[in-house]
């Protein structure tokens, strides 16, 4: 039944956008951190990369194999137990005493935040059927949020007595208290639809559909973190700077009005889908000229923001291709961006060392270009 009061209506989206906003808070957090972990346990550039990519392929392999799950028993369960491992993951990062035993803290962090992430969206989009689309902007523009405030934490976390360790003591308590009110929270449509869902649902998931915004996704979060986890690097290795957890907080930044804008112009997706990743291939480009730490903070906040297109207009696809089924459909976008991640940024240690920095950004654009291609037919597809 639809609810009317302001709170009645938006109190389950609130705790959706916490979730994502905690995602993206993980996210950002480690990409800043994964410096001095590297440091703390003396892992090279390549180990890192691997150690980074621990994560992400527990992001792939969660959906793939609990993707159609929400669907079946509910997303009340699925988001109130993984959000509880998360609590669990975090305290055996911070009891972590050697790389092993945080691969494996890390790993079962990748694995939950990859089901609540596809859960929450798509509890968004059955819950909220008349602004779903909009409502993709606001999503993921959390996610945003969350990652530009988490290199911030970092930082001023190293500089207490708990390192980064601190920083997940901080992402584990609130992952306690967003465990507590998913428990509290019905999760009953807040909007009904004047038509009958039986007959949206009933034309059935469209593949191929699904297989472009896959391709996308797959494309584009894989570019994404093999820039992320190693800004920092660049930073210091081509500009001298050390100040490339700032960089990265500026990213994120951007990426917040970029997808409220997606979700205000939503009206605009077909066109907004393939323009995001073309500006943000072209910025990319534009970076590995960079003379200076100031001319790099500018076009790292402009890749940013053409970034930030990239998933909401991709989300706003997966109601007009799913049939009803948005858990699983969504659950196939975040296998497909877990494989991306998990392969480039295990392979940018190679990239780097046959081809140094400015290479591997100019071969990341070139997949970011490729990005913008598959998703120019999007649009064009028809169910």
């Amino acid at each position: 039944m639809g609810k009317t009061g302001f709170w009645q209506r938006n109190d389950l989206s609130l705790l959706f956008l916490l979730s994502i906003f905690m995602n993206g808070f993980e996210t950002g957090g480690y990409q800043a951190a994964i410096l001095y972990i590297g440091q703390e346990f003396d892992l090279s550039i390549g180990q890192q990369g691997i150690l980074a990519s621990v994560q992400l392929f527990a992001t792939m392999i969660a959906p793939l194999l609990l993707g159609a799950l929400a669907d079946r028993i509910g997303k009340k369960i699925m988001l109130v137990l993984f959000t509880a491992t998360r609590v669990l993951s975090a305290a055996v990062i911070m009891l972590a005493t050697e790389s092993l035993l945080f691969a494996v803290g890390i790993f079962t962090l990748g694995f939950a935040c990859s089901i609540v992430q596809y859960v929450a969206i798509a509890g968004m989009q059955d819950a909220y059927p008349l602004t779903r689309n909009r409502r993709m902007g606001y999503i993921t523009a959390m996610f945003a949020l969350g990652a530009v405030a988490a290199p911030l934490a970092v930082g001023i976390s190293m500089g207490g007595p708990g390192g980064w360790r601190s920083f997940f003591l901080l992402s584990g308590l609130i992952f306690l208290l967003l465990t507590v009110g998913l428990v509290r929270t019905e999760f009953s449509p807040r909007e009904l639809l004047a038509v009958d869902v039986q007959d949206v649902s009933s034309k059935g998931m469209y593949g191929k559909g699904v297989a472009f915004l896959c391709l996308i996704m797959f494309l584009y979060v894989g570019v994404e973190n093999g820039v992320c986890f190693f800004l920092s690097n660049f930073m210091l290795d081509t500009l001298a700077s050390a100040r490339g957890y700032l960089a990265l907080s500026l990213f994120w930044l951007a990426m917040i009005p970029s997808r409220f804008l997606c979700g205000l112009f939503a009206k605009h997706r077909s066109r907004l889908i393939y323009i995001a990743p073309l500006g943000a291939a072209l910025m990319l480009a534009l970076l590995t000229v960079a003379q200076s730490e100031l001319m790099a903070f500018v076009v790292v906040f402009a890749l940013g923001f053409f970034c930030g297109g990239v998933y909401p207009n991709v989300l706003t696809y997966v109601a007009d291709f799913a049939g009803g089924r948005t858990a699983t459909v969504t659950a196939a976008i975040t296998v497909a961006t877990g494989v991306g991640a998990t392969i480039i940024s295990a392979i940018f240690g190679f990239l780097h060392a046959g081809f140094g920095f400015t290479g591997a950004f100019l071969i990341l654009a070139l997949l970011l270009g490729m990005d913008g291609l598959v998703a120019w037919f999007v649009p064009r597809l028809r169910p």
